[in-house]
């Protein structure tokens, strides 16, 4: 009943649509036909045998995977057949001239055999031999006795182009589970010799690599942490050794497209390429030849063309729930991507719905859990009016999935796992933060120009870097109404991840309290319990917060200024995300400390998140390359920079090389001497005014952001009401000794000017 409703579905699309039809051979009748579409612009090959189910075929999707033998370009075509067509040639079928063996959609992919009426006594012993007497294939794995059968009859036998491509795949899939077979056997012994990265590998991660790689398409479901992407690239590079892989996509979510650039220069000696840019940009990088390409969901939606002339061998998803809708734009871009071998990697193949599963299986191999329409009415619990109300035999899922799905957590690898691991990922900056950052670089940098800096000159630097750090977090930090947040949308799949799908606790660390308050509402959005800590919470009160987060199983995270998280012993959690890097590497090791510390007995995954060609960026990788420097400079805070600690000519190089427009590393040079030009002295005071005006706009423009920290004072104000009159006055800051004596030395200098030109003649 339910296939014949499936059938009537595609007849039904196929009466009202406006299909293109055209008779590509000379029968009239029973020929192969081009069926095009003009409203979308797809084009099929329809093969007409006859008129009943099952004796056609089709080049769409659809025919491949629903099994029903039929498609609605078949049923167009027929449709038309039968109105042109006497009723008794509707009976009959296309004569068979000449021994076929093709590739039969019906629920099981099963080769099949047209024998001509006259045939030779070997053909039909061929025959009898290998298929039934419908003409389907029953000889179990005897592929390669076919092929010397057929080299052996004298009738030429038509061997069809997807036939000969399943019996290759079939046979080379059993050969790659046998050597997976022995390479585990050898694993097993201690006796496995394969240096595939520069690191050496855990032998969970060398079963995952196994799996990946003679699997050939496959999903890598492992829990987060355990190192799913060097898995994938030590699978890349096995396949390329033994299988011929050459060229790599990896399609990954934006915000993780430049770690794996990273990841793949750090563990290989593969050339590795980013996809992004204009259009122009793209193009051109298309033209060159690299090993590993990377691009992210949206690209694949603008450059599907490109991708696919590119004829990949391996395609990498990565955070494949990006495509657990099937009915998006991207999903069903994605899954036009065609390449032999595919590695799928997500740490939740199914967050909500069976679809979502379902949906992902799709790009390993669209028939593998049979036609949609079947599998949700085999494994969908609905009411009369439709409504969900659960799932049924889900063994047969996971049993469908043994040979393409690997997952395990991070409970059945825990010997295996090391005390602690650390990873950074990149995130893009959007254009609502950028174009601010921009601005406050800009001022920074005509600050880091000058060659004395006043009071003022350090507190706006000082507050140029504070608002470039919350921009790299959220633009509310900023301005206190909009909340663009890349930042925040990749914690919220982190989270996701590591809660809804798993059994971890999870410490949250931002410097910033509000930015803890912006992740707090995302928590209650996916309704995932958390407590608060920040310096403004009572002591009494935060025994209670940490018990709650120990004690109460729905309690799954922490969020903690590092004031609120001074002290805390938090080994109930096993993973530590930072929303920033602390400039002072103490501080880092002190959030990390919460949780790994003695008396914890799982191992401990840190992640950093980080957005990309920003300060946050050159902050990190100068920690690694300064980080004794850096513990000099700066105390912890933004607000707390020690300008002491190496002296006003240090601190200013630091911060030049944090702030600087090329992303290289290395030492600024000294600042050359002021050139003594013969310039008008006249212009120097018309500089000075200058800066005079820019100065009183700071001081009096309303404060923007928060500066130097979030909860610190306004900037200083010049107008304030007298206590004793009311009346408005102008008040100034005394300026520093040093500062008064180089003004009593101009004065005296113009007063003397003034004096020597009083007394020339005119």
């Amino acid at each position: 009943m339910l296939r014949e409703e499936q059938i009537d579905i595609r007849r039904r699309r196929a009466a009202e649509s406006d299909f293109r039809i055209q008779n590509l051979g000379r029968n009239r009748v029973f020929s192969d036909y081009q069926v095009i579409n003009p409203n979308s612009g797809g084009q099929y090959q329809v093969s007409i045998r006859g008129f009943e189910i099952g004796d056609n075929a089709c080049t769409c999707p659809d025919f491949r995977t629903n099994t029903l033998g039929t498609c609605k370009h078949i049923e167009a075509v027929l449709a038309a057949l039968r109105e042109e067509t006497p009723a008794q040639l509707r009976t009959r079928k296309a004569t068979v001239s000449r021994p076929e063996v093709f590739l039969h959609y019906g629920e099981q992919l099963r080769l099949g055999l047209h024998l001509p009426p006259r045939h030779s006594d070997r053909l039909a012993h061929l025959a009898t031999t290998f298929f039934d007497e419908k003409g389907l294939w029953h000889a179990g794995e005897q592929f390669e006795e076919l092929i010397k059968a057929i080299e052996q009859v004298p009738e030429h036998v038509t061997l069809y182009s997807d036939a000969m491509e399943f019996i290759e795949r079939a046979t080379e899939r059993r050969e790659m589970l046998q050597r997976e077979q022995e390479r585990i056997g050898l694993l097993d012994r201690g006796e496995l010799k394969l240096d595939l990265l520069k690191v050496p590998l855990y032998d969970y991660q060398m079963r995952g690599v196994l799996f990946a790689a003679y699997r050939g398409r496959c999903i890598l479901g492992d829990d987060m942490g355990l190192g799913k992407t060097v898995q994938t690239l030590a699978a890349a590079e096995l396949m390329a050794r033994e299988r011929g892989v050459e060229r790599v996509l990896v399609v990954a979510p934006a915000s993780v497209k430049y770690q794996w650039q990273t990841e793949i220069t750090k563990f290989t000696e593969r050339s590795v390429q980013v996809i992004d840019g204009n259009t122009e940009d793209r193009r051109s990088l298309y033209s060159q030849p690299t090993f590993f390409r990377l691009v992210n969901y949206e690209l694949v939606l603008r450059d599907l063309d490109e991708l696919n002339a590119w004829d990949p061998d391996l395609i990498v998803l990565d955070e494949a729930q990006r495509i657990k809708n099937w009915e998006s734009k991207i999903s069903r871009a994605v899954k036009k991507l065609r390449s032999r071998f595919a590695i799928v990697l997500t740490g939740t193949p199914l967050e909500n719905k069976l679809e979502e599963l379902y949906s992902i299986v799709q790009f390993v191999d669209d028939r593998h859990l049979g036609p949609a329409f079947q599998f949700l009415h085999d494994h969908r619990v609905t009411d009369e009016s439709g409504k969900l109300l659960g799932y049924r035999n889900l063994d047969r899922i996971r049993e469908k999935l043994q040979p393409i799905l690997l997952r395990r957590t991070r409970g059945e690898v825990l010997g295996q796992l090391p005390g602690r691991t650390d990873s950074t990922v990149i995130i893009e900056m959007s254009d609502a933060q950028r174009i601010p950052y921009t601005e406050q670089q800009h001022t920074l940098a005509r600050l880091l120009q000058k060659k004395y800096l006043t009071e003022l000159d350090r507190r706006r630097i000082l507050c140029c870097i504070a608002n470039m750090r919350m921009l790299c977090n959220s633009t509310f930090l900023y301005d206190k109404q909009t909340n663009i947040s890349p930042k925040l949308d990749e914690f919220g799949e982190k989270i996701r991840e590591l809660v809804l799908e798993g059994p971890h606790k999870v410490v949250v660390f931002s410097q910033w309290e509000m930015m803890l308050r912006k992740a707090s509402e995302l928590l209650d959005q996916l309704e995932i319990g958390y407590t608060l800590l920040h310096g403004g919470v009572p002591g009494p009160q935060r025994r209670t917060l940490l018990e709650r987060f120990r004690d109460e199983p729905t309690c799954r995270v922490f969020l903690s200024t590092d004031t609120g998280g001074t002290g805390l012993n938090l080994q109930v959690a096993d993973t530590v995300i930072n929303l920033e890097p602390p400039w002072n590497p103490a501080v880092l090791e002190q959030r990390i400390a919460r949780v790994h510390r003695l008396g914890q007995h799982r191992p401990v995954q840190v992640i950093h998140l980080i957005t990309r060609d920003s300060i946050e960026e050159r902050v990190l990788r100068t920690l690694e390359m300064k980080r004794s420097l850096f513990d000099g400079v700066f105390t912890g805070t933004s607000d707390e920079v020690s300008f002491a600690s190496l002296g006003q000519r240090a601190f200013l190089d630091t911060v030049r090389e944090l702030v600087a427009p090329e992303r290289k590393f290395a030492p600024l040079p000294p600042l050359p001497p002021p050139p003594r030009p013969r310039e008008d002295p006249r212009q120097k005071l018309v500089e000075a005014g200058v800066r005079f005006l820019e100065a009183l706009a700071e001081v009096l423009a309303p404060a923007r952001g928060s500066c130097p920290g979030e909860n610190g004072p306004p900037p200083t104000r010049l107008i304030a009401n007298d206590p004793a009159t009311g009346q408005p006055v102008l008040q100034l800051p005394l300026p520093s000794p040093e500062m008064l004596q180089r003004g009593s030395t101009a004065l005296a200098q113009i007063l003397q000017g003034l004096q020597e030109r009083s007394r020339s003649p005119r």
